[in-house]
């Protein structure tokens, strides 16, 4: 059952992200979760949690590779290494920046997008009893 819900909460996710790519290709600025605003007006502590974020990742996956822990990853994983990310810089962005408690309520929205995401990539373990 909760793997339904994490599957329901990224797919809702997914087209909230396919919505706001497409209406910035149309010339309208969107952030989390429907401001529509100037692509000058979104707030630099959430741009600087994102770069970090993708920073981080792309860290995360070149010492993998550097250190010879290569493998096929599911595109879950690249999702939740990245969320993860997104949510370490972002509380760390937080509380540099002191801004309104208004901001942690989307922080822990994303904590809870990535758990889910944690959820939905972990293999169905459905044969524990069963006789070979």
């Amino acid at each position: 059952m909760l793997r339904v819900l994490a599957n329901g909460v990224i797919a809702l996710f997914s087209l909230w992200t396919l919505a706001v790519s497409i209406a910035e290709f149309l010339g309208i600025t969107i952030h989390f979760p429907w401001i529509i605003s100037g692509a000058d007006e979104i707030p630099v502590h959430r741009l600087q949690s994102i770069r970090i974020a993708i920073l981080l990742t792309f860290a995360h996956y070149g010492v993998l590779h550097i250190f010879g822990k290569n493998k096929e990853y599911l595109p879950i994983h690249f999702l939740s290494q990245y969320l993860f990310y997104l949510v370490i810089s972002g509380g760390i962005i937080l509380y540099q920046s002191g801004v309104a408690a208004s901001e942690y309520g989307i922080l822990v929205i994303m904590i809870i997008i990535w758990l889910l995401t944690v959820v939905a990539g972990q293999p169905l373990n459905r044969d524990y009893f069963k006789n070979k």
